[in-house]
C-alpha cells in the first residue's frame, strides 16, 4: 500500500491545529497564536507539564488520523537527545517527521 508523503510542513500544521485547540479547553488563547519558534515547555512556555502531556497524548491520536500508524512521541531516545524535540514546535514537528518516516519503514 503506498502512503502519502508526510511532510515537515503537514506536521507544523498538524502541532499548531492541536495547540490552538489546546488553548482553547485551557483557556491560553496565545496558544492560537503559535508558530515554530513557539516554546513548548519552560519558562517561555503557555503550557504547563500537565498541558505539555495533554499535548504529547493527542498529537498521538492525531497523528495516528492523519497516517494511520502510531508513533510515541515521549520515548527514551527523545528524552536523551542532546537538543530537546519538545523545545519549540519546529523541533517537535521535526521529530514527528522523523517517527512517522520510521513507523511507516
Amino acid at each position: 500500500m503506498n502512503m502519502p508523503t508526510f511532510t515537515r510542513d503537514d506536521a507544523v500544521k498538524l502541532v499548531l491545529a492541536r495547540l490552538a485547540r489546546l488553548g482553547q479547553e485551557l483557556s491560553q488563547p496565545a496558544l492560537a497564536q503559535a508558530d515554530e519558534q513557539t516554546r513548548l515547555f519552560g519558562e517561555a512556555s503557555p503550557l504547563d507539564s500537565i498541558g505539555l502531556v495533554t499535548l504529547m497524548s493527542d498529537l498521538e491520536d492525531d497523528i495516528h488520523k492523519a497516517c494511520g500508524v502510531w508513533v510515541i512521541i515521549a520515548d527514551e531516545k527523545a528524552m536523551s537527545r542532546l537538543t530537546s524535540p519538545f523545545r519549540r514546535v519546529g523541533l517537535l514537528a521535526d521529530h514527528i517527521v522523523e517517527l512517522v518516516a520510521a513507523a511507516r519503514a
